[in-house]
């Protein structure tokens, strides 16, 4: 597989929560998956308030709403 960047990957479509995304935690790349994240972010790891998300929008890999 050759290198591309981020801002080159094809956009994903609906989300089912087991995909994989790649985050920083204390200054070290880790591999999670979506379904982590809106853990975090319903039990308050983001402020807000939230309730269970049922979209959550990723642009050139990056999280850029949750509703």
């Amino acid at each position: 597989m050759a290198e591309q960047k981020i801002s080159e990957l094809p956009a994903a479509t609906t989300l089912t929560g087991t995909e994989k995304v790649i985050v920083n935690q204390n200054a070290v790349t880790s591999l999670t998956d979506v379904n982590a994240v809106a853990t975090y972010v319903k039990q308050g790891g983001v402020s807000g308030t939230f309730t269970n998300p049922t979209s959550i929008t990723v642009v050139n890999g990056i999280i850029t709403a949750i509703s």
